[in-house]
């Protein structure tokens, strides 16, 4: 089953004990056979892997972060994104488990494809948390080399964490509804004449569909977007405003000097945005691509290429959850020594 949320639209794939409905194409880039091949591969076996490889990765992350404390708000924060990520990444593989599922029993697998096809917009939204928290960081970035001992002082762990609480629960609150658009139901399986459970839109959706859709549509739309234009806006003034400190190191006052270890900091900081921004850039285009062609999104024209571009954007995503741990330990010292002495005690 394809992750719909990534594509700003409902699941087009509705699940049976042995069937999956799939919708008629008239996409002519894309044949449906074609699509199948990049379902399973794309969709099921490189999210699989990516997903494992994530939750493993972020636990990980987290270890480090916990052990090292929140002497600053730096490890406040890149443990909140990882706690997003590693959200995304548990999700994404429970979703998928129903392969491995399957090795042993058919019938397991499709109860647990069905249940768990209910969880389908958690990795999603998870990655939207993500990527506001990063945006976050990028300004508190940009203000700490600007003011680093101002800043420094504002920006205590205890305001740090109730900053990206409340952006977790505003960002994610402002999905939350999603989660109760779809029931559980029998229904009438048109191949074995037999009675199937299955996933469906609930009364509460049918009802509020033109609301609900327009809704999701463009606050999916509207928060990626958001967050790429102030990551690449402010991690340009944050590089510029390092140059400008290294230049004028002698000429200014102490206060406004910036620490070789902040500069470091900063510097693992900006891998981490960059590769937000790689990641968010093909979703921009991607959005774009709907409003100039109306035909490219779900059940219309292109919807085989319009969903092939999601699950490709979804393999990015995951691929942004994985990386972190290799970013800190290849640009921070500290995080890479607190690293290999907890994998010294173990």
């Amino acid at each position: 089953m394809s992750d719909p949320a990534n594509s700003t639209a409902p699941s087009t794939h509705f699940i049976a004990t042995s069937v999956t409905f799939k919708v008629a194409s008239f996409d002519k880039i894309i044949s449906n056979e074609l699509f199948g091949y990049f379902d399973t591969i794309v969709n099921f076996w490189c999210i699989l892997l990516l997903s494992s490889a994530g939750v493993v990765t972020n636990i990980l992350c987290a270890v480090v972060f916990l052990s090292q404390g929140f002497k600053d708000g730096v490890n406040v924060s890149m443990l909140s994104i990882t706690f997003w990520n590693e959200l995304k990444c548990l999700s994404g593989l429970l979703n998928r488990m129903y392969g491995p599922i399957s090795l042993f029993s058919a019938d397991a697998s499709s109860i647990w494809r069905i249940w768990t096809s209910l969880n389908q917009y958690t990795p999603i939204f998870a990655g939207y948390v993500a990527y506001c928290l990063v945006a976050y960081i990028s300004i508190e970035r940009l203000l700490c080399v600007s003011r680093p001992f101002t800043v420094k002082n504002l920006l205590t762990p205890k305001r740090t964490f109730s900053i990206v609480t409340t952006i977790s629960v505003f960002t994610y609150g402002f999905y939350f509804i999603m989660h109760f658009v779809y029931e559980l139901a029998n229904t009438s399986n048109p191949f074995s004449n037999k009675s199937v459970l299955a996933v469906q839109y609930n009364k509460f959706y049918r009802d509020n569909e033109m609301i609900i859709m327009p809704y999701y549509k463009s606050s999916s739309i509207l928060i990626p977007s958001l967050s790429f234009i102030v990551l690449c806006v402010c991690s340009v003034c944050t590089v510029l405003q390092i140059q400008k400190s290294s230049r004028s190191l002698y000429k200014e006052k102490p206060s406004l000097q910036l620490s070789q270890r902040e500069k470091k900091v900063t510097k693992a900081l900006l891998a981490v945005i960059v590769v937000n921004i790689c990641n968010l850039f093909p979703r921009v285009v991607f959005y774009i691509g709907q409003l100039v062609e109306p035909e490219f999104y779900v059940i219309r024209k292109y919807h085989n290429l319009f969903m092939t571009a999601a699950m490709y954007i979804y393999i990015l995503d995951y691929v942004n959850a994985v990386v972190n741990l290799f970013i800190f330990l290849r640009m921070s010292l500290s995080f890479r020594e607190t690293f290999y002495s907890i994998l010294c005690k173990s």
